[in-house]
């Protein structure tokens, strides 16, 4: 199958619909990228376009990527594998785990994918590696924990436009993958606001760091003044969520028809609108990065 075959079956062109009445006074934009695909949406795609092009143009016989038992991102590879026709092995964190443990490995496994599953040791020493692996005669991409490549920059850089000027820009934060695309294409002005959704996360580090090891270390020094971290709507740690947050995003659904999940979506939407309550009118854009999956 050709890539612009492939490629068709996904949405190219995303909705910006303004949220009204605005909220608190703000001018408040939604970037529905989470209308992409049912499964492979948002930034998980964003991530694996350009992987996949690769693994096309060079006529690959799969991707090998690695990811948590409740891996947005592994659900994601998988669906795409199957659509593309090619190989898929997910490497999973947790030896103790199968393909039964819940319904996201169900997934990936009825998607056609194999899983190996790691002890938590050796899955930590191999999670960052990436390029092409020969795997019992065929050739695999070899993808990051999470996508975190040159890869999902390159394709998260397509989400915004440089001529489009908000004031801010506002998403969820898990490998920093999204957010340095992000501000790499954004306008010169925009402040770029990230929620990370891990506990303790040292988002600056991380962001320095996968722009030196993905060659956009110039990129990263001329915008970083332009990032923003608030740290303090994780609810806790990665997953972990409240009545509040549960009643936050139910309350968003009523009143916006507006989909959010508790990882992600969830807690960057309920932490973004306390802070613009802090501040003078905004003119803003909330990413929804998908990740409400109908399984």
């Amino acid at each position: 199958m050709s890539e612009s075959s492939v490629f068709s079956m996904i949405k190219r062109r995303v909705d910006v619909f303004e949220l009204q009445p605005n909220i608190q006074g703000h001018e408040l934009f939604i970037l529905r990228d989470d209308l992409i695909h049912p499964i492979v949406s948002g930034n998980k795609w964003r991530k694996l376009k350009h992987a996949f092009a690769y693994v096309v143009n060079h006529k690959l016989d799969g991707i090998l990527t690695y990811g948590g038992a409740y891996s947005n991102h592994l659900v994601a590879t998988a669906e795409a594998c199957r659509m593309f026709g090619v190989e898929c092995m997910l490497v999973v964190r947790g030896e103790e785990l199968g393909i039964h443990s819940n319904v996201y490995l169900r997934f990936c496994h009825d998607a056609g994918a194999t899983l190996i599953f790691e002890n938590r040791t050796d899955f930590g020493l191999h999670k960052h590696d990436q390029g092409v692996r020969s795997i019992n005669g065929k050739s695999y991409l070899v993808l990051p924990e999470g996508g975190a490549s040159n890869f999902g920059i390159m394709g998260a850089m397509e989400m915004t436009d440089p001529l489009e000027n908000y004031d801010v820009i506002a998403l969820a934060q898990g490998t920093t993958t999204t957010s340095l695309g992000v501000l790499f294409n954004s306008h010169m002005d925009a402040e770029v606001w990230c929620f990370p959704v891990l506990k303790g996360f040292d988002s600056l580090k991380e962001m320095e760091k996968l722009s030196m090891n993905s060659g956009y270390g110039a990129l990263w020094e001329k915008n970083k003044h332009r990032i923003r971290v608030f740290s303090d709507y994780s609810f806790d740690g990665y997953a972990k969520k409240n009545m509040e947050l549960v009643s936050f995003i139910d309350e968003i659904h009523r009143k916006y028809n507006l989909k959010l999940d508790a990882v992600y979506t969830g807690k960057s939407f309920y932490g973004l609108l306390k802070e613009l309550a802090l501040v003078e009118r905004k003119k803003t854009m909330f990413i929804h990065t998908g990740g409400v999956l109908p399984l």
